[in-house]
């Protein structure tokens, strides 16, 4: 009876770790499409972009990347991960700041992303002020971490997906008028 309460209890603490990783760390994938005259739509670079709550309360800053279409978030402290990112293949050092600087900003996303309700968009030439939004968040499989699988395993997060897109007739408030 022992050995059996044991061994639930360390399933327990291993699926109980699963399912506070995945709610303490997380991703936050943000699409932007802009709509022109021929309702066809194309990415938004060097597009700056402020996610606030239902109040209009800032929770944080991003930036659209130039050459690829999603959004660059900017942690308050680390700063952008993603030039970080770009060198981690060079050297063990530089991973090794690219995994520090990710831990900070996957636990810093789970803080807020679920309360993004509004968003401003700013390019060079627009800004877009309260553009409600809608973000959708799917847990992984937290209770499948523990597999040693490169499919399955691997430490588990929350991810959120949000896609924006605006029209360029709805820019009412042109930088340079």
């Amino acid at each position: 009876m022992r050995k059996m309460l044991i061994i639930v209890a360390i399933i327990g603490c291993i699926l109980g770790y699963g399912y506070w990783h995945s709610s303490t760390h997380a991703s936050f994938h943000i699409q932007l499409n802009f709509k022109n005259v021929n309702k066809e739509p194309k990415t938004i670079p060097k597009a700056e972009i402020i996610f606030m709550d239902s109040e209009g309360r800032v929770l944080a800053h991003g930036i659209s990347d130039e050459q690829f279409n999603y959004v660059h978030l900017i942690h308050p402290e680390a700063g952008d991960c993603h030039e970080v990112e770009k060198l981690a293949s060079s050297s063990k050092e530089a991973k090794e700041s690219w995994q520090e600087c990710f831990e900070q900003l996957s636990t810093w996303i789970a803080k807020w992303a679920s309360k993004v309700h509004q968003v401003n968009l700013k390019t060079q030439s627009c800004l877009w002020r309260n553009i409600p939004v809608s973000v959708s968040e799917s847990k992984s499989d937290w209770f499948l971490w523990w597999v040693p699988h490169p499919h399955i395993g691997g430490k588990p997060y929350s991810y959120f997906s949000l896609s924006i897109t605006v029209d360029e007739k709805s820019c009412v408030n042109s930088l340079f008028e």
